[in-house]
């Protein structure tokens, strides 16, 4: 099946943009064909839909690039998945969302919450004052 960028986009759940960055960091392919005519197939889903699972793991783009390259054939990602997760340092496998007055969040891993709690702490604060005002 052949898609457009933006039923690919809604098909995999992530946005045009994300497409276009996919391509021009080499996790993608280009499409076939160019401008509005431009036309994606199932293997960029799939691919997609890798980059999400692995993300999901915590694996940085970079990290997925690597892999990706290194082993063009899909399935023998998918099942190395577990492996590739056990290359990524535990430190960078937790990450906290910290929830500022329900419109703001913080990301950042455990070891720089724990770190900089106090600033963390302050910036809270001064939103939540500043939304006060």
């Amino acid at each position: 099946m052949k898609y457009k960028i933006s039923e690919l986009a809604e098909k995999a759940g992530v946005t045009k943009r994300t497409i276009h960055y996919y391509i021009s960091k080499g996790l993608l392919i280009p499409p076939e064909g160019n401008g509005v005519n431009s036309l994606y197939s199932e293997e960029h889903l799939e691919r997609i839909l890798l980059i999400k699972k692995l993300q999901s793991a915590y694996m940085p783009l970079s990290k997925i690039r690597e892999y990706i390259l290194e082993n063009p054939k899909e399935e023998k990602i998918k099942n190395n998945i577990g492996e590739m997760k056990d290359d990524i340092p535990k430190e960078k496998q937790i990450y906290i969302r910290e929830n500022i007055s329900n419109i703001f969040e913080i990301h950042c891993s455990k070891e720089n919450m724990e770190k900089y709690e106090y600033i963390i702490e302050n910036v809270k604060k001064y939103v939540e004052k500043m939304l006060e005002d």
